[in-house]
């Protein structure tokens, strides 16, 4: 190299724009939910993947080898841990990078302070449970408030990665934050006169969502988690839900939806498709959008079907004085 070509190179690393001297921190996620985040956290110095396109189910993904190869290029590879994503480990085996093995410095597990639902207890791990979390319901991303915890483990990783731009990663995780906490304030005051209105779900999906948002769940459409039901058990859910005057059934994009709408419709009442994540639906194509639609799917379902709040407001009260 010239004295000349080395004074232009070191001209260009002073003067040029500090995007363009430092490459973007490459991460593949496994989950749209997830590169949402990592792109609100990360900014413009992050060029982030996902492993899935958002309607599938997340526990049965076959990895290509197209994905490995996507996965290669990473710096950071962030996934969901626990046993949500069973594929992970032959993703990251056919990546063949050391540094996103687990336990490395680039894999970043976003379970990490979560606390979990539906955990087993000791000697109730079996078969004849069906298709059961060892360490708990994976689907922990439903809350709108664990999303604020798995920014804090992204924004951490990024930090470590990239320390040029942590100030500007923390800022990021700062904004994303607050809109969070004001968007789940909004939802829940909308969702609060329905508080403890029964549903019925297809799946495990929705612990997190319905214990945020105040819906009781009084039965399931599978007999036992990842299991298709047969008539009998479908006859039990439409005998419980006309016992407790249930009228939703909320149902993920992967699963039957003919099933949903046998039961709802034996009861006069409705199946609702819901996003189980970012992608799952095209509304859906935020973290803040995933639980937007999610709410005004169910409150149209209420209003459309006459389901009466639970607890009406006190605005409510005071401008229906018929109101008990």
């Amino acid at each position: 190299m010239t004295k000349r070509t080395m004074l232009l190179t070191l001209l260009a690393i002073f003067v040029l724009p500090a995007s363009l001297v430092f490459a973007d921190v490459r991460v593949v996620t496994t989950t749209p939910t997830l590169a949402d985040i990592v792109r609100q956290v990360g900014g413009e110095h992050v060029k982030v993947e996902s492993i899935m396109r958002g309607p599938e189910n997340i526990h049965n993904v076959s990895p290509t080898p197209s994905q490995m190869m996507k996965l290669r290029k990473a710096v950071l590879f962030i996934h969901g841990g626990l046993d949500a994503e069973p594929w992970v480990p032959q993703l990251i085996k056919g990546a063949r990078r050391k540094n996103l093995q687990p336990g490395a410095r680039g894999n970043v597990d976003v379970s990490q302070g979560i606390s979990l639902k539906e955990v087993p207890q000791r000697g109730e791990l079996t078969r004849a449970m069906g298709d059961i979390h060892v360490y708990g319901n994976t689907h922990y991303v439903l809350d709108p408030l664990n999303g604020i915890v798995i920014a804090r483990t992204i924004a951490n990783a990024l930090k470590r990665t990239d320390t040029a731009h942590a100030e500007m990663f923390e800022a990021n995780y700062e904004a994303f934050t607050q809109r969070i906490r004001e968007m789940t304030d909004q939802l829940v005051t909308q969702m609060e006169p329905y508080r403890g209105t029964p549903v019925v779900t297809y799946h495990r999906t929705w612990p997190y969502l319905r214990d945020r948002f105040g819906l009781v769940k009084i039965a399931e459409v599978e007999p036992k988690p990842g299991i298709s039901p047969g008539p009998q058990h479908l006859s039990q859910c439409v005998e419980t839900m006309q016992v407790r005057g249930a009228k939703i059934v909320i149902v993920e994009t992967y699963n039957s939806k003919k099933n949903a709408e046998f039961v709802a419709r034996l009861v006069g009442g409705r199946a609702v498709v819901l996003a189980q994540g970012v992608g799952a639906v095209a509304e859906a194509d935020t973290y803040e959008r995933l639980f937007e639609y999610n709410i005004q799917a169910l409150l149209a379902a209420f209003e459309e079907l006459g389901i009466e709040p639970q607890n009406p407001s006190v605005e409510d009260v005071k401008n229906n004085p018929e109101q008990p």
